[in-house]
C-alpha cells in the first residue's frame, strides 16, 4: 500500500497544476470574449450613428447629436497634439468655406487639454462647432484607435463612411458630395 500513496500525492500536484495553468488562460480568453464582443457593436457605415450630448469648446452650451437630425454631419475626431490633425486642419477650413452651408461639420476633441485645444481651433481656422468628449465617452461610443478619425453621417443618422486616419483632399471632397448628393 506505502506504494499506492505517493501516486495519488503526485496525481493530486499534476492536477493542482493543471488547474493553475488553466484558471488564468481561461479567463484571458473570456476577457478576450468580453471584448470581441463589444467591438462587434462599434458603429459602422449603414448602422446609426450613436447619440451624444458634449460641451462646446469655447463658450457655453453644449451640443447634441440629435439637434443635427435633417442635416448631413461631418463629425471629425481630433487633439491638439496629434500631428496628422495639423495637417489636414486646412482640408475641414477650406471644406468648411466650401460646404458649411449644405453639412453640419462638427470637432470632437479628444484626450486634450481645453486651453491646448481651443488654441489649435484658433491658429488653424477651423471656426465649425466643436465640442469636448471630457470622460472619453463619445471616442468609445464611436469605437475609435486614435486620432484623427471622421464620420460621415447623412441627414437620418446614418452613418455612409468611416474614415481612421488622415482624410486626404480627394477623399474629403468625394466624401461630402455623397453627403449632399443623398440629402437631395
Amino acid at each position: 500500500m506505502d506504494i499506492g500513496a505517493p501516486q495519488t500525492v503526485s496525481a493530486g500536484r499534476k492536477g493542482v497544476r493543471l488547474a493553475a495553468l488553466l484558471v488564468p488562460a481561461i479567463a484571458f480568453l473570456a476577457v478576450i470574449g468580453v471584448v470581441a464582443l463589444e467591438r462587434t457593436n462599434l458603429p459602422e457605415p449603414g448602422g446609426r450613428a450613436p447619440d451624444f450630448s458634449a460641451p462646446l469648446l469655447a463658450g457655453g452650451g453644449s451640443l447634441e447629436s440629435s439637434d443635427l437630425r435633417g442635416k448631413p454631419v461631418m463629425l471629425n475626431f481630433w487633439a491638439s497634439w496629434c500631428v496628422p490633425c495639423k495637417d489636414e486642419a486646412p482640408l475641414l477650413r477650406q471644406a468648411y468655406r466650401a460646404y458649411g452651408d449644405r453639412v453640419a461639420f462638427v470637432g470632437v476633441d479628444v484626450k486634450d487639454s481645453r486651453s491646448d485645444a481651443i488654441d489649435f481651433a484658433r491658429r488653424t481656422g477651423l471656426s465649425y462647432p466643436h465640442v469636448r468628449d471630457e470622460g472619453g465617452t463619445i471616442y468609445s461610443d464611436y469605437g475609435l484607435t486614435g486620432q484623427p478619425e471622421t464620420f460621415f453621417i447623412d441627414g437620418d443618422g446614418i452613418i455612409v463612411e468611416h474614415v481612421n486616419g488622415p482624410l486626404d483632399e480627394a477623399a474629403l471632397t468625394q466624401l461630402l458630395d455623397v453627403l449632399v448628393s443623398r440629402d437631395d
